[in-house]
């Protein structure tokens, strides 16, 4: 597991990740020129880091090993596969067939920084957002009868009770069935002191064939959120409160993404990145999930059944407990 490394090789595993931050430094008469900046090949990249450097499929997937990093990137696709989990990155993997090249900006806001995680300090406050409610439905499945604002305030409370077993204070931004702006949600997390927001969602596509889970957080400053990847808005050059835990906002990310993923024969849509309202204002570490597509053919029926959202939240709250290293 990436981020749970052991005590005697916790140091090795910080000076890996030091090493790849030096990107200037290290990767100097090694990197070229790309599309977005300065790219480095994979394999000059593993021989920076002692690790190893593989292709397949006729040399358009590659495959990193060094340290405690896996790493599977594809030509022309911005999503990485790190340790069995989907993250997407800021730029495109460039190069030809056997000579794949990264973006050194993914090396330095995205992969690295995986391998140091910050330390979190107890937590102590957790805050649920249980999207949609009120006037508000959310996405709606009549044919199954589901109706996303339900669903998210039952897997909420579902939590809340995993939680509070672990004597963790909860905060839900909804108790009932009530419409609450998406502008006072992160205010309640942020006048309760909290640790942590989760913001718990669920998907909805044309046709039944999307299916899946995503984790998205905010952005960090001067990048564009997934789905417009390289081009840049004026909101994307702004820095928000929430910036303040780019580091904390990754960490939780991975883990709940991680844990998520885990859930029987949900497909890994990765962890994101997106300028969300509830995420922008957050005083503290802050993701939003989307725990399935009500629209799926099978998915739907699943996330209509109890026991399925049982599962739900428990992998949340193991997300939730690896981030916050809780018992």
């Amino acid at each position: 597991m990436l981020l749970a490394i052991a005590p005697s090789m916790h140091k090795v595993f910080t000076l890996f990740s030091t090493v790849l931050l030096s990107f200037p430094f290290l990767w100097a008469g090694k990197a070229t020129a790309g599309p977005h900046g300065e790219y480095i090949e994979l394999g000059k990249l593993a021989g920076c880091c002692g690790g190893t450097a593989s292709y397949e499929e006729g040399g358009r997937v590659g495959h990193l090993c060094g340290g405690n990093l896996d790493l599977r990137c594809r030509h022309n696709s911005a999503c990485y596969c790190i340790n069995g989990v989907n993250i997407y990155g800021q730029h495109p993997v460039s190069g030809g067939p056997d000579q794949l090249k990264i973006s050194g900006l993914d090396w330095r806001r995205v992969i690295a920084p995986l391998l140091s995680p910050p330390v979190i300090p107890p937590l102590r406050c957790v805050c649920i957002d249980p999207g949609h409610g009120g006037s508000d439905p959310g996405s709606q499945m009549q044919r199954h009868g589901l109706v996303e604002k339900q669903l998210t305030l039952d897997v909420a409370r579902r939590l809340r009770t995993l939680l509070e077993a672990k004597n963790i204070r909860v905060v839900l931004t909804r108790e009932e069935d009530n419409f609450i702006a998406l502008a006072n949600r992160p205010s309640i997390a942020n006048r309760s002191g909290c640790d942590l927001l989760l913001s718990i969602h669920f998907n909805a596509a044309d046709g039944s064939g999307a299916e899946g889970v995503e984790t998205y957080i905010l952005p960090s400053q001067g990048t564009a959120s997934t789905a417009r990847l390289q081009n840049l808005s004026a909101k994307d050059r702004e820095f928000f409160p929430n910036n303040r835990h780019d580091g904390k906002n990754l960490h939780l990310g991975y883990c709940l993404q991680r844990e998520l993923g885990t859930l029987q024969l949900s497909k890994d849509r990765g962890l994101r990145r997106g300028r969300f309202l509830i995420l922008e204002n957050a005083n503290c570490a802050a993701a939003l999930v989307e725990c399935g597509f009500l629209t799926g053919a099978s998915e739907g029926q699943r996330i209509g059944n109890p026991q399925h959202r049982q599962a739900i939240a428990q992998a949340l709250c193991r997300g939730i407990c690896v981030y916050g290293n809780c018992r």
